[in-house]
């Protein structure tokens, strides 16, 4: 083939291989243009749609007699939420690696009337999460709704502060833990064609706070498992998920003495409220507070120094506390 007079590698007439994958090339970049214009009124009415239904807000749906099972159940936003949908008449699985506080909020629920019952599980572990599911099963019926709470906080600098036991500690519990419950518990769902997974993440992970890198980096992988999982279960198995942001949340004073936070940290009753409403009106996304949501976003199209700059003014310090330490 004439290549003289060009450059090493450059040919003067492509071969017809070349010209006909420069063909299917172009055929496919059109059909591509194609069906992206003949969706586009869809995706405005569907922008439309979201919009309308900020500013009025679609009916709740009840959830009475459904079985929900929230992990970290025992304490903190956990046992917030466990009563909370114990009180719209749902029947409880309390979940918690410490039976004493779980067998405390079922007994809290029970006593105010409703279902529930305690369950000691470290959900860190696929083996224990199997014995869960067969044992909630026999006790309450199939799982409606799976809401993933139980995590834990460990901060402190990368190279200086974080051990290995901690990062380890931070991914199995606040990671690794939605996959194995949702390997035993989406099954039903699918059969069923019906179910709801909730799962906690935070508003770091849109940000990327220093010296919380494991605990960022768990909700961030958090993030973007409830993503895939929604495409993969909501379309072709009706089961809805929604994705919890919470700001930072006001467990305890034991905690929160030990932040340093511009803005403060948020009431649980906030969270429980909000998560709660999501769920019944099928939303995908749950900032808490919502004010937050879009300027949250927004910060990902700030130039990096600019976002430097904003990180430096906010100046988030999260300590661990002993306690924390001690419940692994």
């Amino acid at each position: 083939m004439e290549t003289t007079g060009l450059p090493d590698g450059l040919i003067r007439n492509p071969s017809p291989p070349a010209v006909e994958q420069r063909k299917i090339a172009y055929k496919e970049l059109f059909l591509l243009v194609t069906q992206i214009l003949c969706i586009l009124p869809s995706i405005i009415h569907d922008i439309i749609m979201t919009i309308i239904s900020k500013i009025i807000p679609p009916p709740r749906k009840s959830l009475t007699g459904q079985v929900a099972l929230v992990t970290g159940g025992g304490r903190g936003l956990g046992r917030g939420l466990a009563l909370g949908l114990a009180k719209e008449g749902c029947k409880i699985a309390v979940v918690d690696i410490n039976i004493s506080n779980a067998r405390g909020t079922a007994n809290d629920i029970i006593d105010d009337g409703g279902v529930a019952k305690a369950y000691e599980c470290n959900v860190a572990d696929p083996a224990a999460s199997r014995v869960l599911r067969e044992a909630v099963m026999s006790d309450l019926g199939p799982v409606d709704i799976l809401v993933n709470n139980a995590g834990i906080l460990y901060g402190g600098d990368l190279l200086e502060k974080c051990d290995e036991a901690d990062i380890k500690a931070v991914i199995d519990v606040n990671l690794l833990s939605h996959f194995w419950m949702l390997k035993e518990f989406l099954p039903s769902m699918k059969e069923r064609n019906s179910g709801h997974i909730v799962a906690i993440a935070s508003m770091a992970s849109f940000v990327g706070d220093s010296a919380g890198s494991a605990y960022i980096a768990s909700k961030f992988g958090v993030r973007g498992l409830m993503k895939v999982v929604h495409s993969e279960v909501k379309f072709k198995h009706n089961i809805n998920t929604t994705t919890v942001y919470p700001y930072f949340i006001n467990t305890s004073a034991d905690y929160v003495n030990e932040w340093k936070l511009r803005v403060p940290a948020i009431p649980i009753e906030d969270v429980v409220d909000a998560t709660i409403a999501g769920v019944q009106r099928n939303q995908v996304s749950v900032f808490v507070p919502s004010s937050f949501e879009y300027s949250v976003k927004l910060l990902d199209l700030l130039p990096v120094r600019s976002l430097e700059r904003m990180k430096t003014v906010m100046d988030v310090q999260i300590k661990p506390h002993k306690k924390e330490k001690k419940s692994r």
